[in-house]
């Protein structure tokens, strides 16, 4: 019986296989594009031109060019971020969000081991789709991470076209991404959304080596645990 729920799981996997970024105004700096959503200045765009500190106690962001205002008129709620300042690491820093992936990650947990998704879990997906649905990213490593919050929110939502759509991007990604990070993150993500033993080999391949290693880093680290933690809801360990 074993073996044949093996084979069923393969062979289901081949079958069916063969981003809005709504920040704390202290959070945003310089560069930082914005679209106001409500309020009096609704459907405008705007770049951020100061941020705090220097005697600035409010974002200021400029508005079509011309006009300055405190981003502090503009209550959260009513903007949200279309494109980050890519210098230095602050778009890594804005994906990196803890609070938002291990939440996710136990978020999936919960729904493989229920098949439902808890108000507080879809809250948090929600959430997740409000800061990031929306956001465009201009490389290949930031894409990897907006998408890897983006799946399981989709999933939880039972959004299904949209997660659709996401998986076959992300799919068609797999041959072009070179950063071996990345690459994981991606595959750990398709593998916990999907239950694919096509994603869940691949991923090992990559993963497995890490824990050979002495102390791998924090990100490592991570996919490791998601990695152990999807085999053991989906009941492949060895």
């Amino acid at each position: 019986d074993r073996e044949m729920e093996t084979l069923r799981w393969v062979a289901a996997s081949y079958s069916n296989e063969l981003p809005v970024y709504v920040p704390d105004s202290s959070h945003l700096l310089k560069g930082d594009r914005v679209r106001i959503t409500s309020g009096p200045f609704a459907d405008m765009e705007a770049e951020g031109v100061v941020q705090p500190g220097g005697g600035h106690k409010d974002v200021m962001v400029r508005i079509l060019d011309c006009m300055w205002v405190p981003l502090f008129e503009v209550r959260r709620g009513e903007y949200e971020l279309i494109e980050l300042n890519t210098g230095g690491k602050h778009a890594y820093t804005h994906l990196d969000n803890d609070r938002l992936s291990e939440g996710l990650h136990d978020a999936l947990g919960r729904y493989h081991a229920s098949g439902v998704v808890v108000d507080e879990d879809a809250r948090l997906a929600r959430e997740v789709l409000r800061g990031y649905a929306s956001l465009r990213a201009e490389t290949d490593v930031i894409r990897c991470k907006l998408y890897s919050l983006l799946l399981p929110a989709y999933l939880l939502l039972g959004e299904s076209d949209e997660f659709d759509r996401l998986r076959s991007t992300m799919r068609s990604m797999l041959p072009v991404i070179k950063a071996g990070q990345s690459r994981a993150l991606l595959l750990v993500t398709l593998y916990g959304c999907t239950d694919s033993s096509l994603y869940q080999r691949m991923a090992h391949e990559l993963v497995d080596p890490w824990m050979e290693e002495a102390s791998p880093k924090k990100s490592k680290a991570v996919l490791i645990r998601r990695l152990r933690d999807y085999d053991r809801w989906f009941g492949h360990q060895e």
